[in-house]
């Protein structure tokens, strides 16, 4: 049978296929929307850079291994990527009565999708119905994941995950592509049995082909990338039948959002980079200078946008804790401790910064990393370095006090004891005069918040921070909550730290509204008594929806005087949106007194709810 997948013969390539397992016209319409957007300029961001790596536990560290061995092919490619490393046995294990499985693993990798990347790329068992004995990923994992416009390529080195021929079987690789705005953007699978030691020389084949610049600076396509690493299997692999059972699942005319340009640093401290690296000392003040280059090495004169810096502490070894029989105590390099997260303008192609040095950086003497990404709205870029030392100690100032804190839900109209939905956007806003501790060194200094004093609902934010634009001493946390939080009254509590490793507490009160049906609460217009204008307010329950705000304004006898009518799309659960300047349907200003509004507000599945109130005309 010539198509019989377990057939003799090489076969190669001459193109590459992809396929979008599409089963009806609203899931076909899904994908496309999803590649539509995915090149559009809302897109653009940090994530872009950003490389995630699972690795599942035991067979003797196997999957460890062979994870490893492909972030190294990766490093010799560029060093243009960050390498997030979540692998399972570097984190605590715990059992229930559903098995062993690793919380800690589950929430960095949905934190890992809210914030983005560019490939997530899993070696280790699995199957169509979810990822690791202990359910790394599974169908209700991905229901929670929130990564609409940063939507990843996923490479999954196992066990059939995505048997699109199989009409019995729905596969979480298949929804992974089909579902509306989040999960995948493409998937790079399987869609049968596979083998460890062949799967790694595929993902390693096709890694390679995908981050490979052409001679032109541009990279391939993900069908290109396909024919490419079957073809180099297929002719230096023995294995040509589990080399069949990959197959590219989404469009393979689509380029993965790699930045084109490219991003280098100048200068530190006003000393260029060709002489000696500066140092980097603990509690002493940079400035770090840089510039936007095309592949080819020309400044790029014409680019005015925003670069966004990422400064690393030293490589770290992290040592694996044997949660299971067949896992063995190992050691891996892991560059995750952040010295500085910032955000800064380019202007004609150049761009500058300052930062002061935390505290708690490792003293030892070695290289650090600065990572780049840059965008202007239509054109992105990346780059990185290591030419640079960090260790030591400098001098820093006096400053004693802690990070200043302000805690907000949703948007930063919330106010203390709100009403939310289970699962709000969590937004801090912090400034301190030295700048704020990212670190994550495991010193007690985390930027962490905690819900109704719950160990257990407690949240690291290192990599949820940013500097604020061109400003090294504010920034801000935006982090979403997982849905589950239950109905009723809830506090959560923030404490962050300064680079002088000084702290501070804030706390926030805010009730939880499931979000059935409509819910308005504190419909209010200010200022109330008025004269010429005023705001009308109100709490809702339906954050992210697009709302339909009717307001009638009656004579306290009943006559109609105006209506306003409005369409909103509030982020958080308060709007104060419209205005109304006290005049009456034809444009003229009505008599002092006092007048009776109904707010009548109608979502976008049709749910509404109003209310009255009255108002004073002075």
């Amino acid at each position: 049978n010539a198509d019989n997948i377990n057939a003799g013969g090489t076969h190669l390539l001459d193109v590459g296929i992809g396929r979008i397992p599409a089963g009806n016209d609203a899931q076909a319409r899904a994908i496309v929307d999803k590649i539509t957007g995915y090149h559009a300029p809302s897109s653009l961001g940090p994530w872009r850079t950003e490389l995630t790596y699972i690795a599942d536990d035991e067979d003797n560290n196997l999957h460890l291994q062979d994870a490893e061995t492909i972030t190294g092919a990766v490093t010799t490619i560029t060093q243009s990527f960050n390498q997030d490393k979540i692998y399972l046995d570097a984190y605590q294990q715990e059992s229930g009565p559903a098995g062993s499985r690793y919380p800690l693993v589950n929430q960095a990798i949905i934190n890992r999708m809210f914030s983005g990347n560019l490939i997530w790329n899993y070696t280790g068992h699995g199957g169509a119905r979810r990822l690791a004995d202990e359910v790394v990923l599974d169908q209700d994992i991905i229901n929670s994941f929130s990564n609409a416009g940063k939507l990843p390529l996923y490479i999954t080195a196992t066990c059939d995950f995505a048997p699109h021929d199989n009409p019995l079987v729905a596969s979480i690789g298949e929804n992974l592509l089909l579902r509306e705005r989040t999960g995948a953007i493409a998937l790079m699978t399987t869609t049968r049995l596979v083998f460890a030691y062949s799967n790694r020389v595929m993902n390693e084949n096709y890694l390679k082909a995908a981050l490979q610049r052409n001679s032109n600076g541009r990279y391939p396509t993900l069908g290109d990338a396909v024919r490419s690493a079957k073809n180099t299997t297929y002719t230096n692999f023995s294995d040509v039948i589990n080399n069949r059972k990959f197959t590219l699942i989404g469009d393979p005319a689509l380029t993965i959002g790699y930045p084109v340009q490219q991003v280098r640093t100048t200068a530190v401290n006003g000393v260029p980079v060709t002489t000696v690296p500066d140092t980097l000392k603990a509690l002493s003040t940079y400035a770090i200078a840089g510039e936007v280059i095309s592949p080819q090495g020309a400044l790029m004169a014409d680019f005015n946008g925003t670069v966004y810096p990422v400064i690393f502490d030293k490589v770290q070894n992290v040592t694996t804790l044997a949660n299971d029989a067949g896992s063995v105590k190992t050691t891996f390099p892991q560059q995750k401790n952040i010295i500085f997260r910032g955000k800064a303008t380019v202007t004609n192609g150049k761009f500058n910064f300052n930062f002061v040095v935390p505290k708690d950086i490792d003293y030892k003497f070695g290289n650090g990393r600065i990572s780049y990404y840059t965008e202007n709205g239509s054109t992105d870029g990346a780059g990185a370095t290591t030419d640079l030392i960090v260790g030591g100690t400098g001098s820093g100032n006096d400053d004693k006090a802690g990070p200043e804190l302000k805690p907000f839900l949703n948007d930063e109209k919330f106010i203390d004891g709100g009403v939310t939905i289970p699962g709000p956007m969590f937004i801090l806003r912090l400034s301190d005069s030295s700048g704020i501790n990212v670190m994550g060194s495991g010193t007690g200094h985390d930027l962490v918040v905690m819900i109704d004093n719950d160990p257990s609902r407690s949240y690291i934010l290192n990599e949820f921070y940013t500097s604020s634009k061109d400003d090294h001493r504010s920034g801000e946390v935006r982090f979403q909550f997982p849905d589950d939080l239950e109905e009723g009254v809830h506090t959560l509590t923030v404490k962050a730290w300064d680079v002088m490793n000084n702290s501070s507490e804030a706390t926030l009160g805010f009730r939880v509204q499931k979000e059935e049906g409509l819910k308005l609460e504190h419909v209010l217009n200010y200022p109330n008594p008025f004269t010429t204008r005023t705001t009308f307010w109100f709490d809702h329950n339906r954050p992210g929806d697009e709302l339909q705000v009717s307001i009638s304004i009656f004579t306290v006898t009943g006559k109609l005087v105006k209506t306003i009518r409005n369409t909103i799309l509030s982020p958080g659960t308060r709007s104060n949106e419209i205005e109304w300047n006290a005049r009456d349907e034809f444009g003229s200003k009505i008599g002092r007194g006092v007048y009776i509004y109904r707010l009548t507000v109608r979502t976008s599945d049709g749910h509404t709810a109003h209310q009255m109130q009255k108002l004073y005309i002075l």
